[in-house]
C-alpha cells in the first residue's frame, strides 16, 4: 500500500513564505536592536494579519464565486464576516498596548489569545483534513505566537510591560500567555457554536498522480 501522507504539497507556500521571512526578519531585528527590534517585527507581523482580516472583510463585503479549490491541503470552514472583525479589533488592541501605551506583557497575551487559543482551535478542530493534516495549516499562527512570545520575554522584567501587570519573573509572563491561549481556545470554541460554524466536511482530494488505495 502506497502512504499518501506524502503525496501533495505537505505546507501551502505563502505559509512558508510568511513564516520564514517574519521569523528570519524577527532574528535580524533582535540581533541588531533587541527587543525594541522584537517589537517592530511584531508590529510588521500583526499588521500584515491585519491587513488580510481587512480583505476578508471586504470580500464579504464583495461577494464573488471563488474557483473551485483542487489542492490536497486542508480547507477552512466558511467564516462570518464577525470572526474576521473579532481578529481586526485584537490586531488592533494589541498594537496599542505595545506601541502606545508599552504593556508589553498585555499585548502578547492579546496575541495568545487570539492566535495561540482562537486560531488553533478554528484550524485544528473545523478545517477540512485530520487533526495531523490540519496541524500543517497552523505555520503562520505559530510564527505570530513564536514572534510575541520573543517580545515578552527580551521586555525588560522590571520595566512598564511587566509592571502593568504586577509581574516580576518571565516565567510569570509564561504563564500569563499560556493561560490567555486556553481562554482564547475556550472562547473561539464558543463563538463559533454560537455562530453556527460548521466543521469543513469535504473530503481532501488526493493530488494529481498519488494512489489512494492499494
Amino acid at each position: 500500500m502506497t502512504d499518501t501522507s506524502l503525496c501533495g504539497p505537505v505546507y501551502n507556500i505563502c505559509d512558508v513564505i510568511f513564516a520564514a521571512g517574519a521569523l528570519s526578519g524577527s532574528l535580524v531585528a533582535w540581533i541588531a536592536y533587541g527587543h525594541a527590534g522584537l517589537v517592530a517585527a511584531m508590529s510588521v507581523v500583526v499588521t500584515i494579519c491585519a491587513l488580510l482580516d481587512c480583505l476578508e472583510i471586504w470580500r464579504a463585503a464583495h461577494p464573488r464565486s471563488a474557483p473551485k479549490d483542487l489542492s490536497s491541503l486542508p480547507r477552512g470552514p466558511k467564516l462570518p464576516v464577525l470572526w474576521h472583525i473579532g481578529f481586526l479589533v485584537a490586531d488592533g488592541l494589541a498594537l496599542f498596548c505595545q506601541l502606545i501605551c508599552g504593556w508589553t506583557v498585555l499585548c502578547g497575551m492579546v496575541l495568545a489569545f487570539a492566535f495561540g487559543g482562537s486560531n488553533v482551535v478554528l484550524h485544528l478542530g473545523y478545517y477540512s483534513g485530520s487533526v495531523t493534516q490540519n496541524m500543517r495549516t497552523l505555520l503562520p499562527t505559530l510564527t505570530v505566537v513564536a514572534v510575541a512570545l520573543a517580545m515578552v520575554l527580551t521586555a525588560p522584567v522590571h520595566g512598564l510591560g511587566y509592571r502593568i501587570v504586577g509581574l516580576g519573573s518571565r516565567m510569570g509572563s509564561i504563564l500569563y500567555l499560556v493561560s490567555a491561549s486556553v481562554l482564547g481556545a475556550a472562547f473561539a470554541q464558543a463563538s463559533l457554536y454560537y455562530l453556527g460554524v460548521s466543521p469543513k466536511g469535504a473530503p481532501l482530494l488526493p493530488a494529481a498522480g498519488c494512489r489512494t488505495g492499494p
